[in-house]
């Protein structure tokens, strides 16, 4: 999880498999 890719943290939400 980056502060500038929050947008990618929303993401994770749905697709848990980002969140690494």
């Amino acid at each position: 999880r980056n502060a500038h890719n929050f947008p990618l943290d929303l993401a994770a939400v749905e697709a848990p498999s980002i969140n690494v």
